[in-house]
């Protein structure tokens, strides 16, 4: 008894260590769920905030380039077009150093000469130059587009600035203008290369065509992992005089910003679990000492209870109760379930004999309800209810199921001859056939002679197998002359697998197996006369 005593108080140690452990945990749990929760919230809306900077930010860029490239003088739209038919013949100098006016001063000397005395567009249209004065112009216009978009990507701090023009037959896009240089070697000189061809496809750019193809304003960004890192890709439509002739693309590096998002983000997020902790540690050191000593008593005298069994130690529980709180609500209920305990322990013994006595009955009469007395499988009682249950899996969409219907042959004539005890032993080993080759399915007796198979599953798959192999049984042992007459039984069996086309319930299906059967127990009297 002093070992059992020792070993209980441990268990209580342990159970009260482990209480204020649970405390200590439900606390982390909603200490980390809090931080993580707020991280993620602060973290959302900083990164909400600063995707609209962004999205201004490219617009604002955009917006610029677009006034620039929209300058009547420049006559772009045909300049486009040039470069992506002649860019070959456009030479840039690949250490070009954005001073474009050597180039505007050559055209103009050339323009000058083959046109004295006129203005170009006012007196003289682009495409009715000469060859060289269009290459001319193309290389002032591509050197001077290609110094607002370098100087816009410097001045406005963005990872890369870009006009393309897309090909909507082929998913493909004309870099026209782009502002990281890719070179290009001819004689010995490096030169810019222009119109670059290069697959955007839907799948790698749905933004792009998205905003290609609209006749709004589309607020998205296509997100990349490129050579720059981890950008936005942002795009507006160029259009002049009504003409929408390519796209001005903007990309913005935003991994250092997400990365100031962050690091903020995890600040806020320590400071705020510093306090939390202090808070936590001073709440479990008033749990402790305000409710946890209570516990202690009431576990004191419950465990005296639970050796002794001395119902005055519920007088010693009511003593205790001095608060108002839910502890003391549940010494009192103790000390009261206590007392109510000790007073209904003596009819629990007796009131547990008896139920258990009460369900053996009822499992005995339950068992002999559905059992036939002769043959021991289940009556016609139990097919009903088997039927029941079957409705109930139709309803759930079972639609592969039959009924097999079996009758022994000449049982009168069998009772008349050898006596009923010889009949029963044919129809019990007609049962015993019957549950052999059906193995798979329930088998019923539900008649005299009559028995009822449900079919499912396997045995309904390969019903006519069985069937060939119940007649085969029956046909040995017909031959059988080593059995007596009663013994070399012969029976008739027919069946029925459902068919909506044919069947509105299972009594359709019973009703056609019960036809085939009887089909067939003619046909067994015809062979015999």
């Amino acid at each position: 008894m002093a070992e059992q005593n020792i070993k209980s108080q441990n268990n209580y140690s342990q159970k009260k260590y482990s209480l204020i452990f649970k405390f200590a945990m439900i606390f982390l749990i909603f200490t980390i769920v809090t931080l993580v929760l707020v991280g993620f919230t602060t973290y959302f809306f900083q990164n909400k905030l600063y995707k609209q900077y962004v999205e201004d930010q490219a617009k604002q860029v955009a917006d610029y380039l677009n006034d620039l490239l929209s300058d009547e003088t420049l006559d772009f739209e045909k300049h486009q077009q040039f470069i992506i038919d002649h860019h070959d013949d456009v030479l840039i100098p690949y250490d070009y150093d954005y001073n474009y006016e050597p180039a505007k001063q050559k055209f103009e000397e050339m323009f000058g000469k083959e046109y004295p005395g006129k203005v170009y567009k006012k007196d003289v249209a682009f495409e009715d130059m000469s060859y060289e004065l269009q290459v001319a112009h193309a290389v002032y216009v591509q050197e001077y587009c290609l110094n607002v978009f370098e100087q816009a990507q410097k001045r406005f701090n963005v990872a890369y600035t870009y006009y393309m023009v897309p090909d909507e037959e082929n998913h493909y896009c004309y870099f026209v203008i782009d502002a990281l240089r890719e070179e290009k070697e001819i004689n010995g000189k490096r030169y810019i290369e222009l119109a670059l061809y290069i697959d955007e496809n839907l799948e790698k750019a749905p933004v792009l065509w998205k905003v290609w193809n609209s006749k709004i304003d589309v607020h998205e960004f296509e997100i990349y992992d490129n050579e720059f890192g981890y950008t936005y890709g942002y795009y507006k439509p160029l259009t002049i005089k009504g003409h929408r002739l390519g796209l001005i693309a903007i990309d913005l590096e935003i991994m250092k910003v997400n990365k100031e998002i962050l690091n903020r983000t995890i600040k806020q997020i320590l400071g705020i679990a510093l306090i939390l902790v202090i808070c936590v540690i001073f709440l479990l050191i008033f749990i402790n000492k305000k409710y946890i000593h209570k516990i202690d008593n009431l576990a004191n005298n419950v465990k005296q209870y639970t050796v002794s069994k001395d119902p005055e130690i519920a007088g010693f529980i009511e003593y205790d109760v001095n608060t108002s709180d839910e502890i003391s609500s549940l010494a009192s209920q103790t000390a009261f379930m206590i007392l109510e305990l000790d007073k209904y322990m003596k009819n629990l013994v007796s009131t547990t004999r008896e139920l258990s006595e009460t369900k053996q009955e009822a499992k005995n009469l339950q068992a002999l309800a559905n059992k036939d007395s002769l043959t021991g499988i289940r009556n016609k009682t139990a097919y009903d209810n088997e039927i029941n249950k079957l409705r109930e899996e139709i309803k759930d969409g079972l639609d592969k199921y039959g009924i097999g219907m079996i009758d022994l042959n000449f049982l009168k004539k069998t009772n008349d001859e050898y006596g009923h005890d010889k009949g029963n032993v044919a129809i019990k080993n007609l049962c015993k056939l019957v549950c052999n080759v059906f193995k798979h399915s329930p088998v019923f007796r539900i008649g005299g002679d009559e028995f009822a198979i449900i079919l499912k599953n396997n045995d309904y798959e390969i019903v006519d197998q069985l069937v060939v192999e119940f007649k085969g049984e029956l046909e040995r042992l017909g031959k059988d002359k080593n059995l007596k007459p009663w013994e070399r039984i012969s029976a008739a069996i027919g069946y029925a697998l459902y068919d909506p086309n044919i069947d509105s319930s299972i009594e359709d299906v019973f009703e056609r197996a019960d036809a085939e059967m009887y089909k067939c127990k003619v046909d067994m009297k015809a062979t015999r006369e």
